[in-house]
């Protein structure tokens, strides 16, 4: 079966040219006489709208090129069962942190061309997908913040920067949940439903979560003194901070958050509104590349 590629790439999101990574797969699919059709998304048109009105069946592969927000809107816009590869091009890159997929352009393109396909779980909030996971609270505000305020700072040192900003003042609120079948009401700093392991670029929120379990990674943090924030922040690059009494980390199947205006919250990075959600997980829902 001959193979033929749907290539979408965001111009706007990498740390590496975009140019330079298309010139090398294209040459790439050009040598092993593969066909493809690249397609740039835009403001008009993110890789949701792209995948949704142009991946037909003839379409044997995807491949996203792009951050964890075009790998999430590219995903949801995907309407067949094909294999997905991805090159990451983003600020934090942390989807792929959670399978192995090498870390130079020749590793990507080995796993384009050969990589063994795995089939993984994605998340669901509220009927849209997720592949690593949606933070509300701390982390939702540090999106909300960086989309509405500028900045000359890019990539993770941004993101940085905007944690720094609010980690001593950023005040718990009250979440209402139900998690499973058991319901709760709580003050929190922040709650974090996840498929993956890692948020921000190196803050494993939920370090034991695993993408092919069929089931969701919870991490609750509650109130902590602006002090004790900066003295374990280490914490959660590690993936410890679950030994502070404040930290809870559970699984579920199931869960949904009352609606609370003053909760900000992402979904794979990229902003996401206000509560209510009602999360669920879709087992075994899509095919990706990987190392062997």
């Amino acid at each position: 079966m001959k193979r033929l590629f749907f290539v979408v790439a965001n111009p706007a999101s990498g740390s590496t040219r975009l140019e330079d990574i298309l010139n090398d797969v294209i040459d790439f699919l050009n040598d092993k006489k593969y066909k493809y059709e690249v397609f740039l998304t835009s403001k008009k048109h993110n890789a949701w709208k792209t995948v949704e009105k142009n991946f037909d069946p003839s379409f044997t592969d995807l491949l996203i090129i792009g951050g964890d927000g075009t790998i999430n809107e590219a995903i949801n816009g995907l309407k067949y069962d094909v294999p997905v590869s991805i090159i990451p091009n983003g600020t934090g890159n942390d989807f792929v942190k959670n399978y192995p997929v090498g870390k130079s352009i020749y590793d990507y393109l080995k796993v384009l061309d050969k990589g063994a396909i795995h089939t993984i779980d994605l998340g669901l909030c509220n009927g849209r997908k997720f592949v690593n996971g949606v933070g509300i609270g701390f982390d939702g505000q540090i999106v909300a913040d960086m989309l509405r305020k500028k900045s000359f700072l890019k990539g993770p040192t941004k993101y940085y920067y905007y944690v720094l900003r609010i980690l001593a003042s950023y005040k718990a609120r009250r979440y209402k949940f139900v998690q499973d079948k058991s319901t709760y009401e709580k003050n929190l700093i922040l709650l974090c439903v996840a498929n993956g392991t890692t948020f921000g670029g190196s803050f494993k929120l939920t370090p034991d979560a695993e993408i092919n379990d069929t089931i969701l990674d919870v991490c609750e943090i509650g109130k902590i003194s602006g002090l004790r924030r900066f003295l374990n922040i280490h914490r959660l690059k590690e993936g410890t901070h679950d030994r502070l009494p404040e930290v809870k980390l559970s699984r579920c199947k199931h869960l949904t958050v009352d609606e609370n205006p003053h909760l900000e919250a992402h979904i794979d990075g990229e902003y996401f509104g206000h509560p209510p959600f009602e999360f669920g997980v879709l087992p075994n829902a899509l095919r990706i590349r990987m190392l062997k």
